[in-house]
């Protein structure tokens, strides 16, 4: 991925390591494959995820997938055999087929220098963090470069899982065509922080709580924007159109509200509220999940209000709302701020200040000007950078 190649870190293709029989081996004899990195352990809760792995190499092995297991022994002594056990384990009851290293650290002092790239916020930006537990799993791209990564609960055989391995398989040009179709795997983490899931569209009603003028000051947040009739505005997460609505009053019958959600049930709720109203400005954009849909060059400002944080495709969703930006064009980010423990909201729909501008800065954006005065929330503008290192859409790992 780029973000990986501009820092200038090494790839897997770096990194040695001994197999379970004691025999040098490399990462680089696997150069120009798919690889998934996994560290397992015998007698461990999740250790029946040997016959997903087992699976997964007998589906995917032909086309370019190569798996290979580290056995450690640093959480809760769950591997503590000798290299010839495990391997015998592994054969006996999982009939494991794809390679399996000898022990090593993934924590600690003696941690494995691959599973210090690997976890290295320098070295691995976009995922990086410490193994919590056996059987976390990184998925390597054909550029030697980690492209996705799966906690311990995450079975192989899920659908998370496969879709990443099967849009790693393919080359340039299949991608292009995958990217309408399917669209590229999903991501469960994204540079140190967890993606929340979407809120669901029966929680709906807490969008329209009497007190939320009161908690979030949401007609100062709107005011901030600095609206002017004639303007077209997309609202990206608009669900009900809490905000859609106050956006498509203030641009005027001469302005174009975009209201955009994955949801039509959201939409349909908006669009009886916009009728209600006598809004007739707003124009609903069902859209997928790693693509705003919006027509290009067509926007003057995209509001995000607390919903980036639940992006399972936070790249390929910024990469069209830079496309759908006109010229000059604004993305602004409303959310939930993490610094303040007495803001009311689990922790995984929260974010940083710090931590959206190192997000946008990798996708091509750089902040403008922010507002601080919100009693819970940020409220950053950001304008697009240059874009000819970027990823077109359908390319990106």
């Amino acid at each position: 991925m780029w973000t990986a190649l501009a820092l200038g870190v090494p790839s897997a293709y770096n990194f040695a390591f001994k197999s379970i029989d004691g025999k040098a081996s490399s990462l680089e004899d696997y150069k120009g494959e798919v690889i998934l990195l996994v560290n397992v352990a015998s007698k461990c809760g999740y250790t029946g995820q040997y016959a997903g792995l087992q699976k997964l190499h007998e589906k995917y092995s032909a086309k370019g997938l190569r798996i290979v297991g580290f056995p450690c022994n640093d959480f809760g002594g769950q591997e503590p055999g000798t290299e010839a056990e495990i391997k015998v384990f592994c054969k006996e009851r999982y009939q494991v087929a794809f390679p399996m290293a000898s022990k090593i650290a993934v924590k600690g002092d003696d941690t494995h220098p691959l599973y210090r790239w690997l976890t290295g916020e320098k070295t691995n930006p976009r995922f990086f963090g410490q193994v919590k537990w056996n059987f976390e799993k990184f998925l390597i791209g054909r550029d030697g470069q980690v492209i996705n990564r799966f906690r311990t609960r995450v079975n192989p055989t899920s659908d998370n899982v496969t879709t990443a391995i099967e849009w790693a398989l393919l080359d340039d040009d299949e991608r292009v065509a995958e990217y309408d179709k399917d669209g590229p795997p999903a991501l469960l983490e994204y540079y140190g922080r967890e993606i929340a899931r979407t809120m669901h569209w029966q929680g709906a009603p807490w969008l329209m709580r009497k007190v939320r003028e009161e908690e979030e000051r949401t007609s100062e947040m709107i005011k901030q924007l600095k609206l002017k009739e004639g303007m077209a505005v997309a609202d990206i997460g608009s669900g009900n159109g809490y905000h859609t609505l106050m956006m498509a009053k203030l641009i005027g019958g001469e302005g174009k509200a975009y209201a955009v959600d994955i949801q039509p049930e959201m939409l349909r709720m908006l669009e009886g509220r916009a009728k209600k109203s006598g809004l007739k400005n707003i124009v609903s954009v069902e859209n997928r999940y790693w693509d705003t849909d919006l027509p290009e060059k067509s926007i003057d400002l995209a509001l995000m209000a607390d919903v980036y944080h639940e992006f399972s495709h936070p790249e390929e969703m910024l990469a069209s709302i830079r496309r759908a930006l006109k010229p000059g064009g604004q993305v602004v980010l409303l959310e939930f701020r993490t610094e303040d423990p007495k803001v009311p909201i689990k922790p995984e729909h929260k974010m940083s200040k710090a931590q959206v501008i190192k997000e946008m800065a990798v996708n091509g954006f750089k902040l403008a000007r922010s507002y601080d005065e919100l009693p819970w929330q940020h409220l950053l503008f950001f304008t697009a950078t240059l874009s000819e290192d970027l990823p077109k859409a359908g390319n990106g790992s």
